[in-house]
């Protein structure tokens, strides 16, 4: 089954090609993926080739259960389970909205998600951990890959950025803006082009890694982060699963769990800056949350923990 997108689309389009409209609907390319990702997969469940308006309407929740408890069956994991029902939930919001239907088969009310088990505290690297990685980036006998990865590091750690966002950096996205560097995302998950500062910790490591590129007779233009494999790969840039890959390599050998991923730097990112005193509304530039709800569910988290019941039991 062939789900496009398109930038150009009428509102007929809407009864012609539900799931076409609905897909140029979505500002980042990315996002367009992820859904058509998420609803090929529903579909196909159903056993659904071409999807019509008519198809839609015949869906109910029961689906949308069976096709949930599927995934489970299948070892999904919990929040991969959730993200597509989010996305079925968006497909059928958009379809209320335009009247084709009274009542989204995928609302939470009617499909219960699958609760994650793990707050978001468990997601943050704890600061000894931290420093355990970077040690272990720092013990690493190639100078330029030693350079490299603890480049990613501290743009992970200080960033927030995602794993993608990465591996995406170029050397012209970093620009000075009066005695502060700031990197550019051209290509983010909200479509629009996004800045972050740079701490000068950031800078000194990157500018560390393109003197050693330079020196061991690699471009300095283009993209940032590039592969340093003995096959054809060397020289090109690291894709997002490589950034992920660095950082399983180097907790493996820090002694830390296999789970630990990229993303999980950009919880820690905001959990650190929190715990310095950095405000609700700065986390949430800092990250680029969409909605400031996003960010204070880490604020109410530590706010648990800081202000705990617990700490007002007193047995001597």
């Amino acid at each position: 089954m062939e789900i496009l997108p398109s930038v150009n689309v009428s509102s007929e389009v809407v009864l012609r090609d539900p799931l076409e409209q609905f897909l140029s609907g979505q500002l980042s390319e990315n996002t367009r993926r992820a859904y058509k990702t998420d609803l090929i997969k529903f579909f196909k469940f159903l056993n659904l080739d071409k999807i019509t308006i008519h198809d839609l309407r015949r869906i109910t929740f029961q689906d949308i259960v069976e096709f949930r408890n599927h995934l489970a069956g299948e070892g999904y994991k919990r929040t991969s389970i959730n993200r597509k029902l989010s996305s079925l939930k968006a497909l059928f919001r958009m379809l209320v909205a335009a009247g084709q239907i009274d009542q989204n088969p995928a609302d939470s009310t009617l499909v219960r998600g699958y609760k994650i088990e793990d707050g978001l505290n468990g997601k943050a690297i704890a600061t000894q951990a931290l420093k355990k990685i970077q040690q272990a980036i720092s013990e690493e006998k190639n100078k330029l890959r030693q350079s490299r990865d603890m480049a990613i590091f501290q743009l992970l750690t200080f960033g927030g950025l995602r794993r993608s966002e990465v591996s995406k950096m170029r050397w012209i996205d970093i620009r000075v803006d009066g005695v502060f560097h700031v990197l550019n995302l051209p290509d983010t998950k909200s479509g629009v082009d996004q800045d972050i500062k740079l701490q000068a910790v950031v800078m000194h490591y990157l500018n560390e890694y393109r003197n050693n590129l330079g020196d061991c007779g690699y471009q300095t233009e283009g993209h940032i982060f590039i592969s340093l494999a003995r096959n054809r790969s060397n020289g090109k840039p690291l894709s997002d699963q490589s950034i992920n890959l660095i950082v399983k390599k180097y907790a493996l050998r820090a002694g830390l769990p296999l789970n630990i991923s990229a993303h999980m730097f950009r919880h820690t990112c905001c959990t650190l800056a929190i715990e310095g005193g950095a405000k609700p509304q700065q986390v949430q530039a800092h990250l680029r949350h969409k909605d400031l709800k996003t960010t204070m569910r880490y604020y109410e988290n530590r706010e648990k923990l800081t202000d705990n019941a617990s700490d007002y039991i007193n047995l001597s």
